[in-house]
């Protein structure tokens, strides 16, 4: 449970580090958020909902997926959304990069680049968890033949 708490909280801080980042813009990038109408963003708490509805959204699809997929389903899905999340990195960066993005002011780029970068350890975690939970199954849980087939030598009367 330890872990758990710990866990959260550095989710949480990152959560609310990524929200402040974003909603600080230097005098450019708040002209840009004006024009562009992106009013998820203009103010710290706003940010901070935006934020936290995307993180709280993917923790509790993750949680689901954990909890009532089958194993090669929780495999399958966490992979897919950490490929998803990278490439929604790559996305970021290659956007940012550009000029009109560069002049924004560094914190507003950070924070671009901070919440796929949360999202992608987020899902490289339950990924890994997968992984753990795959190997450290007892044996007992494996399908066995039942008495009295070719394969067994006990008649069961």
């Amino acid at each position: 449970m330890n872990r758990k708490i710990s866990s959260l909280l550095l989710l949480l801080l990152l959560t609310i580090t990524d929200a402040y980042l974003l909603s600080h813009p230097n005098l450019i990038g708040r002209l840009g958020i004006l024009i562009y109408k992106h009013t998820y963003i203009k103010n710290f708490p706003t940010a901070l909902m935006t934020v936290f509805l995307v993180v709280g959204i993917s923790l509790l699809i993750c949680e689901g997926v954990r909890r009532y997929a089958g194993l090669k389903a929780q495999l399958i899905c966490f992979s897919l959304f950490l490929i998803v999340s990278l490439v929604w990195l790559a996305y970021v960066y290659n956007t940012f990069s550009t000029f009109s993005y560069r002049i924004t002011g560094k914190a507003f780029i950070y924070g671009a680049h901070l919440l796929p970068v949360i999202l992608g350890g987020m899902y490289a975690r339950y990924l890994v968890k997968a992984f753990i939970d795959n190997f450290n199954k007892p044996e007992q849980e494996k399908v066995q033949e039942p008495a009295g087939l070719p394969g067994n030598t006990h008649i069961i009367r």
